[in-house]
């Protein structure tokens, strides 16, 4: 499967500098806070940009950015809404 873009809902609140925000998120192993870059949000409908990589019946395997690098979480399906 080719990845494909998606939009993961998460919390947003500030993060440590004017360019960035913290997210925060549940994953199949517990909730996950991350920093990334405000470019790669949708603040208006709280999402974050991220790269489906794999998905079943529950759960997607999804690449997520952060200002360390990407980040590979396992979500459920229910979180994302696809790109059009």
């Amino acid at each position: 499967m080719a990845a494909k873009e998606s939009w993961l809902q998460v919390s947003i609140s500030d993060g440590l500098f004017p360019s960035e925000r913290t997210v925060e998120f549940p994953t199949a192993e517990g909730d996950v806070s991350i920093f990334v870059s405000s470019s790669c949000l949708d603040e208006a409908t709280r999402a974050l940009k991220v790269e489906l990589l794999d998905q079943d019946d529950l759960y997607a395997l999804v690449q997520v950015p952060s200002q360390s690098g990407t980040t590979v979480a396992k979500v459920k399906r229910t979180e994302l809404r696809y790109s059009r």
